[in-house]
């Protein structure tokens, strides 16, 4: 079993991974974390001097998920993309062909509890593997 889980580094995610963990540790599977950071909209050096922080954080966060995975016992693959969260997201679940792909919902504002954010609502709409969006 492959479980693709979606990690921003926020406290949503890591919650999600987490409860992903403790549904599906019993059938040992593979847990693909995918992280995106967004290129910058400008290509002044203040742009790239503040996405690089941004990619080396994200990077950081990364990693960290990844660790505590394998603390849980579990295998883990880690990809880090740059661009639309929503394509990558589902480009890379393309690729790696998912069980199941895992997104936490964000927000928690009264607009945000009545609609799915944009990527949940694009990930439902066009990954060709189940979605399981986390509150």
């Amino acid at each position: 079993m492959k479980i693709m889980v979606c990690h921003d580094g926020s406290e949503r995610s890591q919650e999600a991974l987490e409860r992903t963990v403790a549904l599906f540790k019993a059938q040992k599977p593979e847990i693909i974390i995918v992280t995106v950071v967004e290129e910058p909209l400008d290509a002044t050096s203040m742009d790239e001097e503040s996405f690089e922080k941004w990619r080396s954080r994200r990077d950081q966060d990364l990693k960290n998920a990844a660790n505590w995975v394998v603390g849980q016992g579990l295998d883990v693959d880690a990809i880090l993309a740059v661009g639309d969260p929503r394509k990558m997201i589902t480009e890379a679940a393309a690729n790696k062909n998912p069980d199941i792909l895992v997104v936490a919902r964000r927000g928690a504002g009264l607009l945000e509890k009545m609609a799915l954010g944009s990527v949940s609502a694009y990930l439902i709409r066009h990954a060709e593997c189940p979605v399981l969006v986390m509150h």
